[in-house]
């Protein structure tokens, strides 16, 4: 509460000991984190003033070029105006310390429509103005190499996967608990030096800045040890992808809204994954925003290609995560399969509990639980079960977006119309470069 009353009345926060430049902290539409340094004496200004920043900035796909049917061009400014609550020291990057910033009109306290992190918080008015509150966290799965390749060629979980990374994910530790991040699980995924790490959930603006700050810390550690890391959705055809599932829970007040005292979904967590699935390919917009993205969907993947789900169901889009036995209400949520690394985390979650809230609005039915693999199943039998493919393509969830009226009216339309505009742009360079450069593109880029 006080660092919200410290940005409410607009107060600069004591920087970080040793501290020379703090990055002001943006997402772009591609997913990017993006930032402008300030030097430590001009902060306090900048904190309540903000920094300048070209609107059309939000326009650029990652090649740098603008897309001015985004409605967006070199005219117009907005501000990054921090939120000091979120200020944190890189110990990973000598004299640097970081923010996340929203957007706001030059005033420095309008909001911007096109602010996606001001987009999560409307969306969670909506939510609180229902009673409820939400929890989130991301995964993330990352390929880390050394000079000499991949660190390990271990099967999935293997344990001396851990060995020779130990002096990463030890540093990596440390360095997550230096910046309050609560690191909880880590262990190898199937590729060839892929490891996945897994952090405490927190409330969802707050799970949403963390992810920003875990990718930092990911890559910076990587960097300062002499590694190389990619999260890339599909770095590596011949190798598993590298998924960002997202988990959300909703409460109200301290009770859990989505599953009951035993852990089972309830008539609003039926609500509310039905939703999901019926906005799934607009929202894959969001959680699957670039065309690598659609290298790493498919069957067989344990990523998702059906809009299904099920309890620990790995090939349904919506999981049903098994609760900790003698915490099944706290601990049962909801984790979203087709999420990966080129999102924009709080429009992706901004997304998902908009199209969970509509669910619940609208009393709809997920029907029955999917037990099985959808892609067993055949055509006719999926479709007697109302379970649909998902995009195959970039282009085909966009379609889906610009369709959706529920997500256009909660997340605007203009912002909706550049995260259109950036996505066709990479999806059109896509088409014009072969498999294997796409790849290569996200790999170097992600």
């Amino acid at each position: 509460m006080q660092a919200e009353r410290e940005l409410q009345e607009n107060k600069p926060r004591p920087l970080p000991e040793d501290t020379s430049w703090v990055r002001f902290v943006f997402v772009d539409h591609a997913g990017i984190p993006k930032a402008k340094a300030v030097y430590k004496d001009g902060f306090a200004k900048r904190a309540r003033a903000g920094v300048g920043l070209a609107k059309g900035v939000l326009a650029l796909d990652p090649s740098g070029a603008l897309h001015p049917e985004s409605g967006l061009g070199p005219v117009g400014e907005c501000r990054l105006v921090p939120d000091l609550s979120t200020l944190t020291r890189l110990p990973f990057a000598r004299g640097q310390a970081m923010v996340c910033c929203d957007m706001t009109e030059p005033d420095a306290s309008t909001p911007w429509a096109g602010c996606p992190r001001n987009a999560l918080r409307k969306v969670l008015g909506r939510l609180a103005e229902r009673g409820y509150r939400s929890l989130a966290s991301y995964e993330a799965e990352f390929y880390l190499r050394g000079s000499e390749g991949p660190l390990d060629s271990t099967p999935y979980a293997g344990s001396f996967a851990l060995t020779p990374a130990a002096e990463f994910v030890a540093e990596l530790a440390e360095t997550l608990e230096q910046m309050g991040i609560r690191p909880e699980q880590c262990h190898a995924e199937v590729g060839h030096g892929n490891l996945e790490l897994s952090v405490g959930e927190d409330e969802a603006l707050i799970a949403a800045d963390k992810r920003v700050m875990v990718l930092e810390a990911i890559r910076g550690v990587a960097h300062r040890m002499g590694l190389q890391t990619t999260m890339a959705p599909k770095p590596y055809l011949d190798q598993a992808g590298n998924g960002h599932h997202l988990h959300v829970s909703l409460y109200e007040d301290d009770t859990p809204v989505l599953f009951d005292a035993s852990g089972a979904l309830s008539g609003p967590g039926s609500g509310f994954v039905a939703g999901i699935l019926e906005h799934l390919p607009a929202v894959m917009a969001f959680t699957a925003p670039s065309p690598n993205s659609y290298q790493r969907i498919a069957p067989g993947m344990w990523a998702s290609a059906y809009a299904a789900y099920g309890l620990d169901n790995r090939e349904a889009a919506v999981r049903l995560a098994s609760p900790v036995a003698g915490r099944e209400s706290a601990t049962a949520n909801i984790e979203l399969k087709p999420v990966d690394v080129t999102c924009n985390p709080y429009l992706a979650l901004a997304a998902v509990l908009v199209a969970g809230m509509d669910g619940m609005d609208r009393g709809l039915d997920p029907g029955e639980p999917t037990v099985v693999d959808p892609a067993t199943l055949s055509d006719k039998e999926r479709d007697a079960r109302g379970i649909r493919p998902l995009p195959v393509s970039l282009e085909e969830a966009v379609d889906a977006l610009e369709g959706d009226e529920v997500l256009i009216a909660a997340l605007g339309e203009p912002l909706v119309r550049t995260h259109v505009a950036v996505a066709r742009a990479q999806a059109k360079i896509a088409r014009e470069i072969t498999p294997e450069e796409v790849a290569a593109t996200a790999a170097a880029l992600y």
